[in-house]
């Protein structure tokens, strides 16, 4: 764990740039926001603005909009001083955005609670990294109470949506976690208006690519958990997510274009306490396979790489049941 948040505000410049991964989903919105307000609050002369890619989720939008968060799909500055990026595990899934981070003449700062990336690492000034975490929100609202600055009610609650999203609805989290959820609540007041901004409707779109994974989900049957492949050209993630809820414990929704993957992965609680297997472990593990990474969480990770999305399937297939075979001895 990699704590120095009193060197982040030494490192913020006047043109201050803030990202995080593409398909951004609450918690890369909750914090940034976050992160906003603590640079204006900390350097009041700085100008910060939210820039991500033109894939944000439907739900960030959303919760973006009911907030009155402003996101913009190209920088008013060229020249930054300070990048900050946030909810990233691995460079590529910053999408058009990694060369200009990679080219960028500024102080580049990451926080994460993700698996520690090398790449990430030999490219930040300041590398905040804090696995504990439930979500890289949570991370900044410690920054924030760290600098002694409390959040407004609009923040709180862009925060609250980031951990709500990323713990599964606080299905996941340590005593940490509800602290800083019960304190951002005093700004707030009630949960059920985190809730509110967070119920948005699925368009049409995102229900027909959930049909779809359930059409075209490849089964397999290791001892007593059930692994899903499956396919879907958008929303692997909302794809996966729906596996799961159907029965899935270990699922993986892929999408191939150009030669270029992308794969969602997500689990549910059971089976990543029963086997220990870390989605996170193994993306990176996959992604490294094939020419990406991958980065993530125990029970959700993503990642991006290149080949054939078959190969990918037969291999992710052959790992896993490995590892599966591995933990059921290991419980022997």
């Amino acid at each position: 764990m990699e704590r120095d948040y009193g060197r982040l505000a030494e490192l913020i410049g006047e043109r201050v740039i803030i990202t995080g991964h593409h398909n951004a989903d609450p918690d890369v919105l909750g914090a940034a926001q976050g992160v906003k307000e603590l640079l204006e609050t900390l350097k009041p002369g700085s100008k910060a603005e939210i820039l991500l890619p033109d894939d944000v989720s439907t739900l960030s939008r959303s919760i973006a909009s009911s907030l009155g968060i402003k996101i913009s799909e190209t920088a008013s500055t060229t020249d930054p001083d300070t990048i900050i990026t946030v909810d990233t595990g691995a460079l590529n899934q910053l999408g058009a955005y990694e060369p200009i981070l990679r080219g960028a003449d500024a102080n580049i700062i990451f926080i994460d609670h993700h698996i520690r990336d090398d790449d990430v690492a030999a490219l930040a000034d300041l590398y905040i990294l804090e696995p504990d975490a439930s979500s890289t929100s949570e991370i900044v609202y410690r920054i924030m109470r760290h600098h002694g600055v409390k959040p407004s009610p609009r923040t709180s609650k862009a925060l609250l949506s980031g951990m709500v999203f990323d713990s599964r609805h606080f299905s996941m989290g340590g005593a940490e976690t509800f602290r800083a959820a019960s304190e951002l609540l005093e700004a707030v007041g009630d949960i059920g208006e985190v809730k509110n901004i967070m119920a948005s409707p699925m368009d049409n779109s995102e229900k027909l690519a959930r049909l779809k994974a359930g059409q075209r989900a490849e089964l397999r049957v290791y001892g007593p958990w059930t692994i899903v492949f499956s396919q879907l050209g958008s929303y692997q993630a909302s794809g996966a997510r729906a596996l799961v809820s159907l029965g899935g414990d270990l699922v993986a929704v892929g999408g191939e274009e150009k030669g270029e993957i992308r794969v969602s992965l997500r689990s549910s609680n059971d089976f990543s306490s029963l086997t220990c297997l870390n989605l996170g472990d193994l993306a990176s593990r996959l992604g490294g396979e094939f020419g990406g990474s991958g980065s993530g969480h125990p029970t959700a990770a993503g990642i991006n790489c290149k080949g054939s999305l078959d190969e990918f399937k037969i291999r992710f297939f052959e790992v896993v049941k490995k590892l599966v075979d591995s933990s059921q001895q290991q419980v022997l």
